[in-house]
């Protein structure tokens, strides 16, 4: 990869940590369905007026409104009030295996034993994170953070067959899709959500504008420009940091704890993680001629 494109790719990664300890605190206040439904209208009120409709390609960006939009973010935004943003950090990791799995089963990707290997020590390392004491009383929520997981996964293949659209306009257009389908999940299962709203403090509208607006318009447009130039390992290794921030930002901004069960999860997460990624990479590199320049 360009170094340029690295550089953004890690900004992107603090970005995205800082999004789930933005909304870990927004949801003390605005029900998780409620909240994203918040959240995307703030991305439609500040991008959609100024890109042109993606005519041909809204399809599949409704498509991408349901895995990215109501599975992604919807099931972590109602998760994360109920689990630790490192802990939310940590299941999110899943998604790297989930999107080789996908990228094997839509794309026909291979990948060898090893890959396999670290396919089954995250998913392993993650099953000592969920098994820690704090999420006995959450484990139907942590299984949401896990389907979150898959369908970002899902989501980064998806942005393959939009690489020709302006960033800008997907993620205006997928708000869009995505706002009835927030709004009707909020319906069906919350309360007092228009109370909350109306009520909330300005700490609560701030970090709604820094999802609205950091964190989805320039982070993921960011992200949307990187994914379609690389192939999948390569921009999902960048996700190995998102657990890193998130602890930390969990920590000092939060005031959340360690236990052993973050902790050795965590590394056994991460480093299933890293097989796949780097493992795969120097195989990759050492395929390549001397003074080749694949990325």
């Amino acid at each position: 990869m360009k170094p340029a494109h690295i550089a953004l790719a890690i900004l992107v990664m603090a970005v995205w940590a800082s999004n789930i300890a933005a909304a870990r605190f927004a949801a003390a206040e605005i029900p998780g369905w409620a909240l994203i439904t918040v959240r995307m209208a703030v991305i439609v009120v500040t991008l959609v007026p100024f890109v042109r409709i993606p005519h041909g390609h809204l399809r599949k960006i409704f498509g991408l409104s349901v895995t990215m939009g109501t599975l992604h973010f919807g099931l972590m935004f109602v998760a994360i009030q109920h689990i630790h943003v490192g802990t939310a950090a940590l299941i999110i990791q899943t998604s790297v295996p989930f999107a080789l799995l996908l990228a094997l089963i839509f794309f026909r990707e291979k990948f060898g034993w090893y890959r396999a290997a670290g396919i089954l020590i995250s998913f392993f390392g993650v099953a000592l994170v969920v098994g820690e004491p704090r999420l006995e009383d959450s484990m139907l929520y942590a299984g949401m953070a896990l389907i979150s997981a898959l369908a970002f996964g899902g989501a980064n293949l998806q942005l393959r067959g939009l690489g020709g659209v302006s960033v800008f306009a997907i993620n205006g257009w997928m708000a869009v899709f995505a706002i009835p389908q927030m709004a009707l999940m909020s319906y069906i299962f919350e309360t007092g959500q228009i109370d909350a709203i109306a009520n909330a403090s300005t700490g609560t509208w701030l970090a709604i504008a820094h999802m609205g607006i950091i964190v989805s318009i320039v982070g993921h447009g960011l992200w949307y420009e990187l994914v379609p130039k690389y192939q999948t390992n390569q921009t999902m290794s960048f996700t190995l940091l998102i657990p890193v921030f998130g602890v930390g930002m969990g920590i000092v901004l939060l005031g959340e704890t360690l236990n052993w069960h973050i902790i050795a999860g965590g590394l056994v997460t991460i480093g299933g993680v890293a097989i796949i990624v780097f493992r795969g990479s120097g195989r990759r590199a050492a395929q390549t001629a001397p003074g080749a320049t694949p990325d």
